[in-house]
């Protein structure tokens, strides 16, 4: 039986419920996200992108781990370790522990869906892109290294919730604790990278500040899990408390928060077209093409540059319900044809293509200005060509 040595008021504690209504009330909303998202690629725009089908993993990934974390708590964690009798306590930390997987998943796809979106909207250099595919690459194994010394700190691994083994070998739970803390600031820093670098891209571009807000916030709200992966790294330490079932909990809740907010921040930049069709006005404001001068954005370093052509703008074209498109076009450079959308293709996913000064419904352009400059003969008039 349970060795019951604590106060009532200590005793009366339990965060159980709690873990219950943040995971289910949070995936909850986190799939009503991703179904908007799937519906906005599926049917308005109609073709998905590998960034989807990430996004689908990591909202499934969330329901198994709500799934473990409620059976969890229904074998008593949440209550004080003491309290709980053996049935208890094993159930209590298997299911745990089960669920850390998923749960890592959830937060760690997400990731990668972001990657995808950003290199196909942003059309990074070639080694700018292979980086941020490391990177997240990189983040997603070692924050699966977690799982691995989670089942291997101890030998055999069903030692941790079944009492009834007793010849076994443990490592210090102070090995999973600081390579977790590793791991999470990793993710941190991740989270951060990904938030911040759409919008030093968007930041030198010949556009309106409106625009320039709406899109680094929109492209940018990776952050608020930046913030959430910051705390929850200071929950870690709870892994190797003895009181278990309780001091865990915070960790379980903010694995929960940081998973289903790193998905519905990944979600909100492609809901333009559904956003317009249910609000019935353009969202992102009125766009027609305007010349932004002589002085435009250097493209180096980002995609494709030569010459003197330079990136003028980026254009939030006006929608008309019902033909929601999205492309970003290229322009001819290195005799490349421009009605190939290539590698920058839309931030909607869809591949169609448009002439220049087209004004399609929900389509994000890139226009090119070019200034020619030439005098006909010493003392005559100097004109100006528009290309």
């Amino acid at each position: 039986m349970a060795d019951v040595t604590l106060s009532p008021e200590i005793a009366a504690q339990n965060k159980g419920p709690a873990i219950v209504a943040t995971s289910c009330s949070l995936t909850a909303l986190a799939t009503v996200f991703v179904a908007a998202r799937l519906f906005t690629r599926a049917k308005l725009i109609g073709k998905m992108g590998l960034d989807d089908w990430f996004l689908l993993g990591a909202i499934i990934c969330s329901y198994i781990s709500l799934g473990l974390s409620t059976a969890a708590v229904k074998s008593g964690d949440g209550k004080h370790f003491q309290l709980l009798d053996l049935d208890q306590k094993s159930g209590a930390i298997k299911y745990t522990i089960a669920g850390f997987c998923p749960g890592i998943f959830s937060f760690a796809l997400p990731k990668l869906a972001v990657i995808s979106l950003l290199t196909k909207l942003l059309n990074p250099s070639r080694i700018h892109r292979i980086f941020l595919w490391v990177l997240g690459l990189t983040t997603l194994m070692v924050l699966f290294g977690c799982v691995i010394i989670l089942y291997a700190q101890c030998t055999p691994s069903a030692s941790q919730w079944d009492f009834s083994i007793t010849e076994k070998t443990c490592w210090s739970k102070y090995v999973l604790v600081n390579y977790a803390i590793f791991s999470g600031s990793l993710s941190a820093f991740t989270d951060l990278y990904l938030a911040v670098y759409p919008s030093l891209v968007l930041w030198k571009l010949q556009m309106s500040l409106r625009k320039k807000l709406v899109l680094s916030i929109s492209l940018g709200l990776g952050v608020v899990a930046t913030v959430v992966a910051i705390y929850k790294t200071t929950r870690i330490p709870g892994l190797a408390s003895p009181d278990f079932s309780y001091d865990t909990c915070d960790l379980v809740i903010w694995t929960s928060i940081e998973g289903n907010t790193i998905i519905m921040a990944t979600c909100i930049p492609v809901l333009r077209p559904l956003a317009d069709l249910v609000f019935g006005k353009k969202v992102f404001g009125s766009s027609a093409n305007k010349g932004y001068g002589s002085k435009g954005y250097d493209s180096k370093g980002y995609g494709s540059h030569s010459g003197h052509v330079n990136l003028n703008s980026i254009e939030l074209s006006n929608v008309k319900h019902g033909n929601a498109k999205g492309t970003i076009l290229s322009s001819k450079r290195g005799g490349r044809d421009p009605m190939k959308v290539d590698s920058q293709e839309s931030i909607l996913g869809h591949d169609n293509t448009t002439t220049h000064g087209s004004n399609k419904a929900g389509w994000i352009q890139r226009t090119d200005d070019v200034s020619v400059s030439y005098d006909d003969a010493p003392g005559s008039r100097k004109g100006e060509n528009q290309w």
